[in-house]
């Protein structure tokens, strides 16, 4: 196992595609309260992306909260009462306390009170696909981006064409998120044969073709939006998801490069933008 190694690219998936659909949706973020539901390493490094981006931020996770005995957590009416948005990172369990399989379910749904985005990025029956497509057609969720499905590969074609942005579960696919596993992987079999193989070499992870971003043609308050989606534009794989849902394991499988913040350069930008895109991972000049 390698927990955590691809946590940064399922931030950067999520960030980029709440910022699209600020866009389309025509609101700001700074206005806009997320509910996180699990806060493990993706759902940690989310809650600082978004703390970053100005918003509100919930976090519920019970495991956590009985065994830290923290105030940190809000319970699930809070995020059903005060979001708009939710986003799930959980993993997917079928029994005890914390059971997570279907924990959006109609009755969730129902339990809505800001018609929020719904978010699924973690397993694919977190979210009851048809829970979904019942409170998107009912108006309890005014959106969706849904990047695990349930009976993967074979998606529910209804449901692909209603939400915002659908993906073959590739928000963990980043190119800095494989070679972490394979690091992680490649560690842990030297330990435990102890092969002595210290420092391990590693090829080095494939450049972008430009890693230049180039901001002074933008506003200044447009120019962390533009930096975040030259790194990756989530629409890019919608788009050839909904054109091609019979080739939901090809594109997961043929995934091209995509490289995380840390591969990127800003520069000309002002300096509340290089501050807030160092926090993320940017580099500057």
């Amino acid at each position: 196992t390698a927990p955590g190694c691809n946590a940064s690219s399922v931030e950067q998936y999520i960030t980029t595609s709440i910022v699209r659909m600020a866009q389309k949706h025509n609101f700001e973020l700074k206005d806009k309260t997320i509910g996180i539901v699990g806060v493990g390493n993706v759902g940690e490094k989310v809650a600082h992306a978004c703390q970053l981006l100005g918003m509100r931020v919930l976090l519920n996770d019970p495991p956590r909260q009985e065994s830290e005995k923290s105030d940190t957590f809000v319970d699930l009416d809070t995020i059903q009462r005060e979001a708009d948005i939710i986003t799930f990172h959980t993993p997917l369990t079928k029994k005890g306390q914390y059971a997570t399989f279907y924990l959006a379910d109609t009755s969730f749904f129902k339990e809505l009170s800001k018609r929020p985005i719904i978010i699924n990025s973690s397993r694919g029956a977190v979210v009851s696909n048809e829970a979904l497509k019942s409170a998107l057609k009912k108006g309890e969720v005014s959106g969706a981006i849904i990047d695990t499905w349930e009976n993967e590969p074979n998606i529910d074609s209804e449901l692909l064409e209603m939400v915002d942005i659908a993906t073959p579960h590739i928000a963990g696919y980043s190119a800095d998120g494989k070679w972490n596993a394979t690091k992680m992987s490649l560690q842990t079999i030297n330990d435990f044969f102890e092969l002595r193989k210290d420092p391990i070499k590693l090829l080095p992870i494939v450049e972008p073709e430009n890693s230049i971003i180039d901001l002074s043609q933008y506003k200044n308050d447009d120019q962390l939006t533009k930096a975040l989606l030259y790194s990756y534009d989530p629409l890019e794989d919608s788009t050839q998801l909904k054109k091609n849902p019979h080739k939901f394991y090809y594109l997961r499988s043929h995934y091209p490069l995509r490289r995380e913040y840390k591969a990127y350069t800003i520069v000309h930008a002002d300096h509340k933008t290089v501050t807030l895109a160092k926090e993320l991972g940017f580099n500057n000049k």
